[in-house]
């Protein structure tokens, strides 16, 4: 059971890191993030998420609603995953030079 607290920690970390990339969580720049901050991020995950599962956009995340956002998130893991396959394979790659 703990492992599964684990897990979803981080799970809901990345996915505030996620969805706060491009906006800087410390809003004073002091260079910590303290309470209310944290708090501005979270709810602000909180809201994308909510948007992004309610698939009918009618106000409610319901159990048709967490089935589709779950079908659309494996399709995005999996098309992340090839990227990332081909990426490496093409790294991998030895790159020929031509003597001239």
């Amino acid at each position: 059971m703990s492992w599964l607290l684990l897990v979803l920690g981080l799970a809901v970390g990345a996915f505030i890191w996620y969805v706060m990339r491009d906006e800087k969580i410390d809003s004073n720049n002091d260079g910590k993030v303290d309470v209310a901050e944290a708090k501005v991020a979270v709810e602000k995950a909180v809201a994308e998420a909510k948007s992004v599962a309610d698939v009918n956009k009618d106000g409610k995340v319901d159990v048709a609603d967490a089935v589709e956002a779950g079908k659309k998130v494996k399709a995005g893991a999996k098309k992340a995953a090839t990227k990332a396959k081909t990426a490496v394979k093409k790294a991998r790659t030895p790159k020929l030079k031509v003597a001239k």
